[in-house]
Formats: C-alpha cells, sequence, structure tokens
C-alpha cells in the first residue's frame, strides 16, 4: 500500500493559524452543550431562563415565530435536549478532527439559528454574540483543519483495523477534481463517504457518552432536579455587565419570577402584603404578558408590563438595585419610571395604572 502523502505545508500552516479559533469556538460549543444540561433550570417550566420560557420570548421577536409556535414551544423539552447534544458533538468535533467540516457546518448552521432567534432583537447587530461566532464556524469549514490536531490520524488508532485508516488530506480549495479524488481513493482506505459516516458515528457515540455523564452528574449533585438545562438557578438573575449604560456589575439578589394572579376583574394584593413582599409577579389579562408590581421604598407603587422590550424575556425585579433586569441579555430598567439604565434595547418597559383603594388598601389595575 502506498504511503498517504502528509498534508502540505501551506494546510499546515492555515491549521496552525487558525487553532486558536478552532479551539475557542470548540471549547465553547462544549462547554455550552454541558451547561445547558448541568443547569437544573433549562426544563423546568416555572423558571424565567428555562428553555419553554426563552421559546416563548423568541416567538415575540423572531422572524421564525411562527415556527418556534408550531414546532418549537410544544417540543420545547426534546428540542432542548437534542440542542445540548449537537453543541457538545459539534464542540468535539472542533477539538478532535472528527468530522471536522461536518462540524463546523453543523456550528455555522446553529449560531444561524441562535442569530434569527435569540440575537435577532439585538440592535446594533454587532452586540450580538451569534453572527461573530458564524463567521468563525464558516472560516473553519473553508479551511477545514490542516492536518493539525487531527485525533483520527494518531498512530495508535490506524492500528486498529479498519477504523481510522492514514490518509492523505483533502486539498485545500483549489485543487483540481482529479487531486481531490487521487486523496480521498487510497489503496487499502475508505472511500471519504464512508470514513466521514464513520467519523460522525463515533462523534455521534462520544456526543452521548459525554452529555449521558453530566446528566448523571447533576443528578447525583442535585437529587431531584427538576432539569437540564442552561441558564442562572431559579431565584437569581446575572449582574448586568459595565456598558453604555454604566450599570451594576456585582451579583444581585433577585426577586425570581413566578406565575402570579391575573388582574381580570379582581384585586392582585394589597399595600401591607406588597410591601413585605417588595415585588409581585402576575399576569395582565388584556395582553396576556407577564407583569410585575413594586413596592419602592419610598412608599410608591408601581406597575410594569414585565416583557423586556429587546427580545421579549421576562424581566425580574431586583431590590438591591431598585431595578428590573433580563436574564436573557443583561438589559437594565428603572423600576421607578422603567426607563433603559443599560441597553442592549433603548426602549423602557410599558408602565400599567394602577388603582390603589384608600379605605382598604387593595391594589388593582385601573386601565
Amino acid at each position: 500500500m502506498p504511503t498517504p502523502t502528509p498534508a502540505t505545508a501551506t494546510e499546515r500552516r492555515s491549521g496552525l493559524l487558525l487553532l486558536p479559533l478552532r479551539l475557542f469556538a470548540g471549547g465553547t460549543f462544549l462547554y455550552a452543550g454541558l451547561y445547558k444540561l448541568l443547569d437544573p433550570a433549562f426544563f423546568d417550566p416555572s423558571a424565567p431562563t428555562s428553555i419553554i420560557a426563552q421559546l416563548r420570548a423568541f416567538e415575540r421577536a423572531s422572524p421564525l415565530g411562527p415556527l418556534i409556535s408550531v414546532v418549537g414551544i410544544p417540543l420545547a423539552v426534546p428540542i432542548g435536549f437534542l440542542m445540548a447534544l449537537a453543541e457538545i458533538g459539534i464542540g468535539l468535533g472542533a477539538l478532535s478532527g472528527l468530522a471536522f467540516r461536518l462540524a463546523a457546518g453543523g456550528g455555522l448552521a446553529i449560531s444561524l439559528l441562535f442569530w434569527l432567534t435569540a440575537s435577532w432583537g439585538i440592535s446594533p447587530y454587532f452586540l450580538g454574540p451569534d453572527l461573530p461566532y458564524a463567521a468563525a464556524w464558516l472560516t473553519l469549514l473553508l479551511v477545514g483543519d490542516g492536518g493539525v490536531l487531527r485525533v483520527a490520524d494518531a498512530a495508535w488508532l490506524r492500528r486498529l483495523p479498519g477504523l481510522f485508516p492514514a490518509r492523505p488530506p483533502v486539498p485545500a480549495y483549489g485543487a483540481t477534481r482529479r487531486q481531490r479524488a487521487a486523496a480521498g481513493a487510497w489503496q487499502g482506505g475508505p472511500s471519504v463517504g464512508r470514513r466521514l459516516v464513520l467519523e460522525a458515528g463515533v462523534l455521534a457515540a462520544a456526543s452521548v457518552v459525554v452529555g449521558g455523564m453530566g446528566v448523571l452528574f447533576r443528578r447525583a449533585a442535585r437529587p431531584g432536579g427538576s432539569g437540564i438545562g442552561s441558564g442562572p438557578t431559579p431565584g437569581t438573575t446575572p449582574s448586568p455587565t459595565d456598558g453604555s449604560g454604566g450599570g451594576p456589575t456585582a451579583q444581585p439578589t433577585a426577586v425570581a419570577a413566578s406565575p402570579g394572579p391575573t388582574a381580570a376583574g379582581g384585586v392582585l394584593t394589597n399595600v401591607k402584603a406588597l410591601a413585605s413582599a417588595g415585588s409581585l409577579p402576575f399576569t395582565d389579562p388584556v395582553s396576556g404578558d407577564p407583569g410585575v408590581l413594586i413596592s419602592l421604598p419610598n412608599g410608591k407603587i408601581v406597575a410594569f408590563d414585565a416583557v423586556c422590550t429587546h427580545a421579549g424575556c421576562t424581566v425580574e425585579y431586583v431590590e438591591q438595585y431598585q431595578a428590573l433586569l433580563c436574564p436573557c441579555h443583561g438589559a437594565a430598567f428603572d423600576a421607578t419610571s422603567g426607563q433603559v439604565l443599560q441597553g442592549p434595547t433603548d426602549t423602557p418597559l410599558t408602565k400599567l395604572p394602577i388603582h390603589v383603594d384608600s379605605s382598604t388598601g387593595a391594589i388593582s389595575l385601573s386601565g
């Protein structure tokens, strides 16, 4: 059997130059998939950061809203689990070189999907993270691994009978059809298509194993946990980062949003109970949106539509900062006026009119 030709100097140099990008993108996707499986909030319907809550938020702002309504929300749980496994597989493929271009194509597809859903409402566009990831995966897809850190070419794997025989790399862009055919049809090795199927199968099996280990670890760490997910634990809110709004950066203690009373024809609560609780989530009977009723330190009572004006996530009142924070992208709003303290949005929250009965202290919506 002829000796396979090694990667050309140009291919290897390209692979080495793109290695930092490859490690970052692959490592991030691997971490993202495991993060979903390790977080107990992801499949908890009552958590504001669950996959169900996120899809409902995306339904409002995304151009894929009708598809999310018909397919995404009814199948939220299996979609979330498959997305986590896909991210793990893409990360492993990028880091190991197994089915590298297939993994890069998957990373490109998922990044574009996230851009059309989670990042669609971000303005200006360059503040969103998903388009840069899409550009990174497209670059890796076009250039390939250059024969660098290709696990399938390791000597101990080549000794396994027929699984990963050494092969010459597929020539870079610009090679003739004959050169490409010669690179994939060496004597004694599988065709390029069969090799891709073998590598993809190994990658899928590894993803299931790693994902299963993540699920078992989560259950061992949190007996009786309610989900496999991504995002902060219910009852906490990520603090907004420093930005143009100059918002707080310390980790706040949040009043977690949870299903509350519907104001239709009734009283939400009374002044004394609200002062003790600090805030109360409720459902606006007119719009169907979540709302939040707040008792401010100065004794004033205000109510807002709790739908973030950026991408439709549900904001949460943080008493420590007297601010309403979005757990999805870090937007912050003033709890007195609803004005924006920190982007990515520049549209304030909608203030809801309320009525306080002076004799009984009962609080209800007046509009």
